[in-house]
């Protein structure tokens, strides 16, 4: 895994669950959390954050498997 993933990974699990958050641009932090999509973004934009990935979380986080065959 790249220094980047863990980074990523980290971040996300960090996330709180069942939630609409902005994570900053070069994805290493959270700078925004709502109920709402409208919501996250109005806050990313107050935070001056010009480029956030907004997504909902989960309410669980599951593993998965990846097959590399």
């Amino acid at each position: 895994m790249s220094p980047q993933d863990k980074i990523r990974l980290a971040t996300l699990q960090s996330a709180p669950l069942n939630k609409w958050i902005a994570i900053s641009e070069d994805e290493s932090r959270i700078i925004a959390v709502g109920e709402t999509y409208s919501e996250v973004s109005d806050l990313s934009d107050a935070a001056g954050e010009d480029d956030p990935i907004i997504l909902k979380t989960p309410p669980a986080w599951e593993p998965i498997s990846v097959s590399t065959q």
